[in-house]
Order: structure tokens, then sequence, then C-alpha cells
């Protein structure tokens, strides 16, 4: 982990978002890149609410002007105070402005970073909607680096639960979340649902031979037969401070599929997550 991408909005997730890249920066002497995305589409879009084309084109244009550069300070703003944040911590950064789609810009500068780290609820739009969004979705569902999925507090890592069933997604997830927590120390939960106890005993046998390989953490291992989303919302979402998982269990209905699980974590916002690719 050398190189961690932080895309960076005005909202309390990205604050948070950046609490938890200090602690992996640190770990890694990685250096963070920040970037501060412009949707000039949707910019655009609402300007046009305002002044309907094509009677409305002087009007259109200058209020969108207006919405753009009322944007544009918002996210220098947040860009200079996070490089006043990485120069205070000794950090190694890099901080720009991207205009475009935010999942496409994303997606594009994750191709040149190790890890991602954001917020499960995002404000890109903040200049033209006052909701939150679940941009986080749309982007990991053609990314090939993994996400730390941060939620609206900043937990710092004692407890992790990884959800495993030994497929490639979730081996993999696993192979690259013990990459970004070397030398950390926490405690560890296995958590696999299968219909055989016998196999998920074996499966996460080798599993935790594994882990002892990289760093000596205390292990409690568990099987459920019944329902993994009702079992980890119910028992472990409010108790650990992450959960690993992958993007999707078992094999793909197609390339761009993001698994019920997955989604299931974003939609309860409740705890960090570590989505691995």
């Amino acid at each position: 982990m050398k190189k961690i991408l932080l895309p960076i909005d005005p909202s309390e997730y990205t604050k948070v978002a950046w609490l938890y890249a200090l602690d992996i920066a640190r770990l890694h002497k990685a250096s963070l890149e920040g970037i501060g995305i412009l949707d000039v589409l949707d910019i655009a879009e609402q300007a046009a609410t305002f002044f309907p084309l094509p009677q409305g084109t002087e009007g259109h244009v200058k209020k969108e002007e207006e919405l753009l550069a009322d944007a544009r300070k918002k996210v220098e703003r947040e860009l200079r105070i996070f490089k006043e944040n990485c120069r205070e911590e000794g950090l190694r950064c890099r901080a720009k402005i991207m205009e475009g789609r935010p999942d496409f810009i994303i997606e594009k500068e994750s191709r040149y970073n190790d890890l991602i780290i954001m917020g499960m609820r995002n404000f890109f739009h903040f200049e033209t909607k006052k909701r939150p969004e679940v941009s986080l979705k749309e982007i990991i569902g053609f990314i090939t680096t993994p996400v730390l999925a941060v939620p609206g507090s900043y937990r710092p890592l004692r407890k992790v639960l990884i959800t495993y069933d030994s497929s490639v997604p979730s081996v993999s997830a696993v192979r690259q979340f013990v990459r970004m927590t070397a030398g950390m120390q926490y405690e560890i939960i296995l958590l696999t649902k299968s219909d055989s106890e016998e196999h998920a005993m074996a499966e996460m046998d080798k599993l935790e031979e594994y882990l002892s390989h990289h760093g000596d953490r205390p292990v409690t291992r568990r099987w459920i037969s019944h329902s993994l989303r009702k079992t980890v919302g119910a028992e472990y979402l409010d108790q650990v401070d992450l959960v690993v998982c992958g993007k999707y269990s078992g094999k793909p209905v197609k390339e761009f599929f993001v698994g019920k699980f997955t989604n299931y974590l974003i939609d309860q916002n409740r705890t960090a997550v570590f989505i691995g690719q």
C-alpha cells in the first residue's frame, strides 16, 4: 500500500475517510491522492431547470457559470484543508480537481492506486442536491482496486469480522486486507455460511493457517447454515470495527455484478467495510 486514493467532497464522510487514510498512510508510509470532482453535466442540467432551453439560453449559461464557480470554490477549500492536514502529519500527498462523472473519474484514477478510501454516502453533487448519494454501489461494480468504505463515524481498528466462503472474491479480499493491515494488531472473527459444518471448518482451518503467517492475532471461528445478512446485522455490525468481504460471492452472474451481501453492508452504513476486488 504505497498510494491511496481519497475522493473528497464537502461532507462529514470525507472527514472520517481522512482519519482512516491517516492510519493506513502512517503504517505504510504511503502517499495520498486527493481528488475533488466537479460533475459539470449535473450542474448544467440543474441550471436548465431554472432557465429551460432554448428560450432561456442566456439565463441558463449565467446560472450554470454561477453554480460551477460556487462548486469549484467549495472543492478548492476542501482540497486546501486536505493538503494542510497532510502537511501537518508529514504525509506525501497530491490534490487536484477533475471534471466529469464521479464514477468514471474514480474508476480511472483507481487504476494507479493501491486502495480507495471513501464514504458509504457521498456528496459529489453537493451543488445540486442536499441529500447524500450511494455512489459507492456504482463505483465498486467495475473497478479492480480494493475499497475501504467508511460510515459517518470513525472507529479504531480493534475487532474485524471476515466473512468467508472460500470463493475467489472472498480469498482475494482476505489477501488484500492482510496486506493493508500488515503490522496492525486486532482481533479477528471468521464467519462462514455453509450447508456442511465439516466443510466450513476445513476451509477455515486453511484460512486461519494463512492468517497466522501475517501476524499473531487472536482468531475466533463460527459456522452458520442460515442467513448471513441476518446474522451479521443482528450480532456483528454494531460490535465490530470492520467487515471484510468480496465484491460478490461465488461466480458473478455478469462482469459488473455486485453481491447482495455487499450491497446490504453499504445500505446499513453501520461500520467500515473492506471490499476486495
